[in-house]
């Protein structure tokens, strides 16, 4: 009859920690937060300006955290526009968020009802651009846990850091520099987003074209600059990668 020590099984299968993972995803999500700053703080002053009441003006950062949706919404409150067509427009920029939850799908298998509601909340471009890059490596991010961990992680740093940074927006309207523009904000910041991101010729020319289609049409209404250099940004870096293909 066996009497010596088990061997170390149970310490074997014990779930590894999520604190790691967690503070992991907090920390890549840290040079997001310093290129958000620029548009948040844009976007917050512009809430302020828009005729409506500061508070309501900022409450649109938690019932609406996308900022190229919240800039169409706002830019449209600020011309009169009806409330239909408010939410509509606001629909129809974030509809590409369809597009990156059918792609982080197959990441999500293993979590609950609830954690896929959560996660859909706070889906938003920098969100997706960590988790993919995260979920996509050799170890594909870990197990249901670790990939959940990590997720809301980032995606709560990122929401934490936009409401705060919007909202100095909106207390400090008076005194941020006259010239501070939403219409050149907004690309600048999304430029610096993807910084990391390029690794790759292909990348690289998505990013040069779209960001200087994005400033040479930032003057389009309604926020359109930004979509335009969108789809110029994607049919450079397709025609570059067919090129080397």
């Amino acid at each position: 009859m066996h009497t010596g020590p088990e061997p170390p099984r149970a310490a074997a299968l014990a779930p590894a920690p999520l604190r790691p993972v967690v503070l992991r995803a907090a920390a890549d999500a840290v040079p997001v937060v310093a290129a958000y700053v620029p548009f948040a703080l844009t976007l917050g002053a512009a809430m302020a300006g828009s005729g409506v009441p500061p508070l309501v003006a900022w409450t649109s950062s938690p019932l609406l955290f996308g900022g190229a949706a919240q800039l169409v919404a706002v830019q449209l409150l600020g011309g009169g526009a009806n409330v239909v067509l408010i939410v509509l427009s606001a629909l129809v920029v974030n509809s590409r968020m369809l597009l990156y939850s059918a792609s982080l799908a197959q990441h999500a298998t293993g979590w609950s009802r609830r954690s896929r509601w959560a996660g859909a909340y706070l889906l938003a471009d920098p969100v997706y651009a960590l988790a993919l890059g995260r979920f996509t490596k050799p170890d594909g991010g870990g197990d249901a846990r670790l990939r959940l961990a990590y997720y809301l992680g980032a995606g709560l740093t990122l929401w934490t850091a936009w409401m705060a940074i919007t909202g100095a927006g909106v207390l400090l309207a008076g005194v941020l520099p006259a010239g501070l523009s939403l219409d050149l904000a907004a690309p600048l910041t999304f430029l610096l987003l993807v910084l990391p991101m390029l690794t790759s010729r292909p990348a690289w020319a998505a990013a040069a074209t779209g960001g200087a289609v994005a400033v040479a049409a930032s003057g389009l209404p309604l926020g359109l600059g930004l979509l335009v250099g969108a789809g110029a940004g994607i049919a450079a870096g397709a025609l570059v990668g067919r090129r080397r293909g």
